[in-house]
């Protein structure tokens, strides 16, 4: 089950689709789905939660909180949509590509894959150019995503 929960005023486009790239990400990775809760929210609500739990007091596009066992896949996501808007003009892309990017990103982190180390960064960029491939061509992920 994943859920799509709005601490701000964005809301995804099609919730529909985010949810079947997802799905298509973690069978494609052979995980299994528990329950994967999206918080979309402002910077404000995000440093809070950074401070609370992770003793930083620095801004971030996404904080994951994996509670995963296995191959069955668990967790909370936080998305900043203040730092996604920053990012894609920081980054030159359009804000739906980059918010494309961390949601992806976060579930890999929730499957296990680290970007600590300069191998692991690589591998995370290529893993997320390869799920927004295929997000780019939806009719792929209707045919593989039962």
């Amino acid at each position: 089950m994943i859920n799509f929960i709005y601490e701000t005023k964005f809301h995804l486009y099609n919730e529909k689709l985010f949810s079947k790239l997802l799905g298509f990400l973690f069978k494609k990775e052979k995980k299994k789905i528990k329950k994967i809760n999206y918080i979309f929210c402002e910077d404000k609500f995000l440093i809070k939660i950074n401070k609370k739990f992770l003793k930083k007091n620095s801004y971030t596009d996404v904080l994951t909180f994996k509670y995963s066992e296995n191959n069955i896949i668990s967790g909370e996501i936080f998305i900043s949509i203040n730092r996604i808007k920053f990012n894609s003009l920081k980054f030159k892309n359009s804000f739906y590509d980059e918010l494309k990017r961390v949601i992806i990103h976060a579930g890999l982190h929730l499957i296990g894959y680290n970007d600590i180390k300069k191998y692991e960064k690589n591998l995370m960029s290529k893993k997320e150019d390869f799920y927004l491939f295929f997000f780019k061509k939806k009719n792929i992920i209707n045919k593989y995503y039962v």
